[in-house]
């Protein structure tokens, strides 16, 4: 039987979804890729190391939206899509400036991400993502930082300052992006009124995000 093909771009809700990369500098104790086997909801995520390139991404989500149209185009698979920053900002770009009709520029496009790109690519990313970046959901998950360490369990380079510079990166989307949501898988170990607390200070919004796994997959 032949192996099924990992997909580009999925449909979740009113939404296209684009799997960007497997790559990912946390490694999150809430994550289902290993316990869901790379499946997403019927949809395999696993591209063994085959990114695909924005002219495939821009093909992919043409050929979706002539199937039906959708809401959103959301940067979000079982990776982090800021490893791959050039290949997101320019699927955006593609977008934004109407070179992906019948696309519209209008779209709304998001971001999904654990905030830790300034710290992985050593600059403040956000001003680039300005225009093309309709909306960051950051997994923020605690206001504390050791529980943040704990939960998100980063790479060794990033576990000293990446608390931090995912507030930093909060900070800054609030200020340039339409919209920044801090979001947090809900735990009962978690001081959510501290959580609160703190995006507020950083000028974001909250969302509480239930546990994958206490849903039913389709």
């Amino acid at each position: 039987m032949q192996a099924h093909k990992p997909k580009i771009v999925y449909r979740y809700g009113e939404g296209l979804y684009v799997n960007l990369t497997n790559s990912c500098p946390t490694s999150c104790v809430f994550c289902i890729k290993n316990t869901w086997k790379m499946d997403y909801r019927g949809n395999d995520l696993n591209l063994a190391g085959l990114e695909p390139a924005p002219s495939e991404v821009v093909a992919a989500a043409k050929a979706e939206w002539a199937a039906a149209p959708f809401r959103e185009l959301v940067f979000c698979g079982y990776g982090e899509p800021t490893m791959r920053l050039e290949a997101l900002l320019t699927c955006a770009r593609l977008v934004k400036s109407g070179r992906a009709a019948p696309i519209p520029p209008s779209l709304r496009v998001r971001l999904n991400t654990n905030g830790l790109a300034n710290a992985v690519w050593g600059r403040n990313v956000v001003p680039e993502m300005k225009g093309l970046i309709d909306a960051v959901h950051v997994s923020l998950n605690t206001a504390d930082p050791v529980q943040w360490l704990e939960r998100m369990r980063p790479m060794e380079p990033w576990k000293d300052t990446g608390f931090e510079k995912v507030k930093e990166f909060i900070r800054e989307a609030a200020l340039l992006l339409p919209e920044a949501v801090a979001t947090a898988v809900e735990d009962d170990t978690v001081d959510m009124a501290k959580f609160r607390k703190l995006v507020s200070d950083l000028g974001a919004e909250v969302r509480l995000r239930p546990r994958l796994e206490t849903e039913e997959r389709a």
